[in-house]
């Protein structure tokens, strides 16, 4: 199919020449979020009024802070983090 179609040849091409470009990206991208994480668990690891963070939405892990960040990013509940901060 791949040696019928010029069209889907130029798209695996570019796909193929893409790849290290957003291999990159995400490299920077995961070296941002340790960043953050490392600094968001100095800062907030360990406060004593972190009690009412839910289990998945704190400062107390790496994983799970990395996690916490990746949700607040992605925008997946991120409005829901900031409601338990405050409440």
């Amino acid at each position: 199919m791949i040696k019928v179609s010029k069209g889907l040849r130029h798209l695996i091409k570019t796909i193929g020449l893409a790849v290290g470009n957003v291999t990159n990206v995400a490299v920077l991208l995961c070296l941002v979020f340790v960043t953050f994480t490392v600094a968001g668990m100095e800062l907030f690891g360990l406060n004593s009024n972190a009690d009412y963070l839910e289990n998945d939405a704190n400062f107390f892990t790496f994983y799970i802070t990395f996690m916490m960040l990746f949700r607040a990013q992605t925008g997946e509940n991120w409005n829901g983090i900031m409601h338990d901060c405050y409440t």
